[in-house]
């Protein structure tokens, strides 16, 4: 009977093994098709939302242009950290941030992050949130 893997605990290190299956599981997950996918998602969404910006998410007022914004900034975050060649785990260490929930933040799987923990990942990066407005579309 094949054992049930046990969660590691926050902050626990991985073995060599786990870190390598964890590497592949990513490595699947960012080839060149996987990317240029999202990016075609992403241009079809905000092509097809961007003057009517009716689709409401969750009947909470959110609309699909202020996702793809959303998500457009988180974008910039991930290729910031990139260009200053820091890893998710620099990143987190810098900002006091779990390495795992700033990998849910990165690909999308956390869509509701807190100012927080934003202005805590902006300022691991050297840099720091600046809050604007612009007219809604169709007002």
């Amino acid at each position: 009977m094949a054992t049930q893997p046990t969660r590691k605990p926050r902050g626990a290190e991985l073995t060599a093994e786990q870190e390598a299956r964890v590497e592949a599981i990513r490595a699947r997950h960012r080839t060149p098709e996987a990317r240029a996918e999202e990016a075609r998602v992403r241009e079809t969404l905000e092509r097809e939302y961007r003057e009517t910006g009716t689709l409401k998410v969750a009947g909470d007022g959110t609309t699909m242009g202020d996702l793809v914004s959303f998500r457009r900034f988180i974008l910039s975050l991930r290729r910031e950290r990139e260009r200053l060649g820091l890893s998710l785990a620099d990143v987190a260490e810098r900002a006091g941030i779990d390495k795992g929930a700033l990998s849910r933040l990165e690909n999308g799987q956390q869509l509701n992050p807190t100012v927080n923990t934003l202005a805590r990942y902006a300022h691991a990066l050297g840099k720091s949130l600046a809050w604007g407005m612009v007219e809604a579309e169709g007002h």
